[in-house]
């Protein structure tokens, strides 16, 4: 064989895969530490130390013990914190980051599944767990957006046992004095549904389901006139899709159940100046409990997510970038482990870890890792 024909014969390769730089080897995914206990989604918040925390909530009621735990950059290790939750028996709630580095949580589901009133704060800087006022309304597979202003919009929800009842009720919570006000409620009952603050300070929320099925309808929240607008459709519906806010101030829509009980490969975007919506390239594979995070420079990453190919049914380890300047999915390197319903986090310095999240056979994936763009 030629060297010149080896050497074309490279060339060749090296462009089917895509454009190749040395700077590529070094993106990627690498370990970072083994968990002490299983993390699910929206439940990873990175420090202004570099460290990472996760509150003590468990997914289900068959889970591990509630644990917050910490991962240090410098061992690059987790460990548990002392303090345990103030209310441990609760699962199914959800966790927000406030301006001063406390976590709230809200809801939860009991053995019976109501829907629960319940709210906690953890410090990190002290390892301490307190009970500020309680919600004025009771849910579990709700939302949270933290506003521009630092209060707390809290919305939807289920109030029964397996979503029989679902919540359209919203409120808002007061990080100055603890406590929680009602806020205008949103158009349409919804759970299991994405909410992403906008650019200009209002909320979309996007999707989700209720007793008509899978939701294609959205609306977007004005807290300076807490009152909520009804946008025109989605191009599909979507239920456990994953959800970012782009530097351009448009909302990256992707995957999810699109309707039909199975995992989709739809994705769309937003436009908030106009209140409509556009296709995008699809992900070219389908994933529902996905996870998506923007990157700095301005791509998303959507990563793990669990998917399916006729009968069969997997958790998937691969990702993809969403490039906004072309409106398409490419390639990114694959996670060492499968996920879904797992957390991303972006670190200080632009990097992004991915925590713990559910595989395969009723597992829990155990560990996290962090992906170099």
């Amino acid at each position: 064989m030629s060297q010149r024909f080896t050497w074309t014969l490279i060339t060749s390769v090296l462009l089917a895969l895509g454009s190749w730089t040395a700077a590529d080897a070094k993106t990627g995914w690498t370990p970072a530490g083994n968990l002490v206990s299983p993390v699910g989604p929206n439940n990873a918040f990175a420090l202004t130390d570099g460290r990472v925390i996760s509150v003590g909530m468990v997914q289900d009621e068959d889970g591990w013990p509630a644990t917050t735990q910490k991962w240090n950059p410098r061992t690059n290790t987790w460990k548990a914190d002392a303090a345990a939750p103030a209310l441990p028996g609760l699962y199914e709630g959800v966790a927000v980051m406030l301006d001063d580095g406390r976590v709230l949580v809200t809801g939860y589901c009991t053995s019976g599944c109501a829907g629960g009133a319940n709210a906690e704060l953890y410090d990190p800087a002290h390892d301490r767990w307190s009970l500020p006022g309680q919600m004025k309304h009771g849910r579990y597979a709700h939302a949270m957006v933290k506003l521009t202003d630092g209060r707390v919009l809290v919305m939807g929800g289920c109030l029964m046992h397996n979503c029989m009842a679902i919540a359209s009720s919203a409120e808002i919570f007061d990080p100055a004095d603890g406590t929680f006000s009602d806020a205008a409620p949103m158009r349409i009952h919804r759970a299991l549904f994405t909410a992403t603050l906008l650019a200009d300070g209002r909320v979309l929320v996007a999707g989700g389901f209720n007793t008509a099925g899978v939701l294609a309808e959205n609306e977007t929240y004005d807290p300076a006139s807490n009152s909520w607008r009804v946008n025109s459709p989605m191009k599909y519906p979507h239920r456990d899709q994953a959800a970012a806010l782009l530097h351009d101030e448009r909302v990256l829509i992707v995957g999810g159940d699109c309707g039909d009980g199975r995992p989709c490969d739809k994705a769309e975007t937003f436009d908030p100046l106009i209140g409509r919506w556009k296709k995008t390239g699809p992900m070219g594979d389908p994933r529902q409990y996905a996870a998506a995070i923007t990157l700095s420079d301005g791509r998303v990453l959507i990563a793990g997510g669990l998917s399916a190919w006729g009968n069969l049914w997997r958790y998937l380890e691969t990702a993809r970038l969403f490039d906004p300047s072309t409106d398409r999915f490419v390639h990114a390197k694959s996670m060492a482990a499968q996920r879904g319903n797992f957390s991303m986090t972006m670190l200080p310095d632009g990097r992004v870890m991915a925590v713990g999240g559910d595989a395969w056979n009723d597992e829990f994936a155990g560990t996290a890792e962090i992906y170099t763009p």
